[in-house]
């Protein structure tokens, strides 16, 4: 990985997926998206957290740039923990993520986590 300066994503897995929430980075305003896809029924045995990405499983992250003017969608695609992406001015990593099938379109405690980092990668 490159020597960015990652900040936390506040992404907030108790509150299921899909989730949108507002984060600013380096004087922007951003609107992230997360979903979870599982393709393969088989995968949703109750007490077996996902460690996405899987054979027939995946997050999707999108993150839309916020005004000044048309809003902008620079990122959106499944993501693999530990790989670092480009998102025009925009760095993420996601280093942890684990989903329990408990947590798909419902909130709750269940123990999911998704741990991201952003960082500026060019001033806007």
């Amino acid at each position: 990985m490159t020597g960015y300066a990652y900040l936390q994503v506040p992404v907030d897995a108790d509150e299921g997926f899909p989730q949108t929430f507002r984060m600013a980075v380096g004087g922007g305003a951003y609107v992230v998206g997360l979903s979870v896809t599982v393709t393969d029924e088989t995968l949703l045995a109750p007490g077996t957290p996902l460690a996405l990405p899987l054979p027939g499983a995946f997050l999707v992250a999108t993150v839309t740039r916020d005004g000044p003017g048309t809003p902008a969608v620079v990122f959106r695609r499944k993501v693999v923990r530990r790989l670092e992406y480009g998102a025009a001015e925009l760095a993420l990593v996601f280093t942890d993520i684990s989903i329990d099938p408990r947590n798909l379109n419902a909130s709750g405690a269940f123990g999911s986590r998704v741990t991201a980092g952003v960082a500026t990668r060019w001033a806007l």
